[in-house]
């Protein structure tokens, strides 16, 4: 018998394939370039499939570990419990309101439903599901990234969405991340449309949509988002004179009495109000000593200057970890990060900063959408920061924005280098015309 689900997984990742090539043409807005989305799909998904099975079937898991498990071992019980109560297919969207009340687990629940419809429950088929999350990550990405800039950035942000390592392996495991990222994402992308397209019923519904599939996943991520949407689509344009505050104000309408009806938004708040500095505090001394990983700090966050410290240190980590000093007295997996790691400064400083640079100069009005959830999400990041690791594995739902921002600074990089080009060959040909 076949404990990963080997067989299961290979049938699954050929359906997935083909229902998401169906999902892609769903859309009015990139239908001349479906083709290359299609392929850009294709491929972030047969890579995400080929991990998996290294990391199940050739004991690769054994090096990476397997410490967040527990979403995958619930959602089995959740479908086994299901299966003794003979809960139907009429009975899932009541069972599934569970999964607003526990504390993030939505991953859960949604493999249990998974496994309840879908497959007899395997953890190769629970991975090809998140590859195929991950791999319509890819593609909303280069969405996103096709509707702000060009096409040029438009297509190696889609391709380095696509192949970049931590990307890849998150998405081929049985963990959170591929759904609360695929979440982020299509957020974001729908508060994109309503700010450069105007008010659309899709998109605020597919904004709403979001909010409120976050919360049993990562609530703060929800609120992250949900603050992105509003302050964009509510702060007036002054350079163009027009403002989105009707959207906002809807989408605020439809996510807010959803959320209040079933007392989500109550117990969350109430888990916010606890979330102060001295909470806070304790959390990132919890996480650093508990792993190899940990960074112990002894900054006092009550203070200005302490917390500012403490913020920038789990910045510089969320953004760069592991750094040299670190790989040193590393574990295995520290040290299978470094080839991602070399291509990872090279890229931060060649092309992210200058992309924000050149953003916050010329773009800053039309990329706040952008700007506000890494805003958001990094400063909440920082502030928590206590593990290497974590830091690493956090850093995977900044990266399609970071990547577009680094494929903007390559871009004008490019473009710098074509004028001094023309320059030259031009002071070429004048010099041959004066002899």
């Amino acid at each position: 018998m076949d404990d990963t689900g080997l067989f299961s997984g290979f049938v699954l990742f050929i359906l997935l394939s083909i229902m998401g090539g169906c999902l892609l043409s769903v859309t009015r807005h990139h239908l001349s370039t479906l083709p290359l989305q299609r392929q850009l799909f294709v491929c972030a998904l047969a890579l995400r499939f080929a991990m998996s099975i290294v990391i199940y079937q050739f004991g690769l898991m054994g090096v990476l570990g397997d410490e967040d498990a527990s979403g995958w071992m619930v959602g089995e019980e959740l479908q086994r419990l299901w299966e003794q109560q003979e809960v139907g297919l009429l009975d899932l969207p009541v069972v599934l309101l569970g999964a607003f009340t526990g504390h993030h687990s939505g991953y859960a629940y949604l493999l249990g439903v998974f496994f309840h419809v879908a497959v007899p429950p395997a953890r190769l088929p629970a991975a090809v599901l998140n590859g195929f999350l991950g791999a319509l990550t890819v593609v909303f990405t280069y969405r996103i990234a096709s509707s702000l800039f060009s096409p040029w950035v438009a297509v190696r942000t889609g391709g380095w969405a696509c192949l970049f390592p931590s990307l890849i392996i998150w998405s081929a495991q049985t963990l959170k991340e591929p759904v609360v990222i695929l979440l982020e994402i299509v957020g974001l992308y729908g508060c994109v449309q309503l700010k450069c397209a105007g008010f659309s019923s899709r998109h605020v519904l597919l904004c709403v949509c979001t909010i409120i599939g976050l919360i049993p996943f990562r609530f703060y991520a929800a609120y992250v988002v949900a603050t992105t949407i509003v302050l964009t689509l509510g702060i007036p344009q002054i350079s163009k004179r027009k403002t989105r505050l009707g959207a906002a104000l809807v989408v605020a309408a439809l996510a807010i009495p959803l959320v209040g009806l079933s007392g989500v938004l109550v117990a969350h708040k109430a888990e916010l109000a606890r979330l102060d500095l001295e909470r806070i505090q304790s959390l990132r001394r919890a996480v650093a000593m508990g792993s190899g990983s940990g960074v112990q700090t002894y900054y006092d966050l009550q203070t200005r200057s302490g917390f500012g410290l403490a913020t920038a240190l789990g910045a510089v980590h969320l953004l760069l970890a592991p750094f040299p000093w670190q790989l040193a007295g590393g574990s295995w997996r520290m040290w299978l990060t470094l080839p991602e790691l070399t291509v990872w400064w090279w890229l931060f400083f060649v092309g992210v900063l200058p992309g924000l640079l050149y953003a916050l100069r010329h773009r800053c009005s039309d990329l706040q959408p952008l700007l506000y959830i890494m805003i958001g999400l990094g400063l909440l990041y920082s502030m928590m920061f206590g593990n290497i690791g974590l830091a690493y594995r956090q850093r995977a739902q900044l990266l399609p924005c970071l990547l577009m921002l680094a494929m903007v600074g390559l871009e004008q990089r490019t473009l710098r280098r074509l004028t001094l080009r023309r320059a030259w060959m031009g002071k070429r040909v004048w010099m041959r015309a004066q002899r």
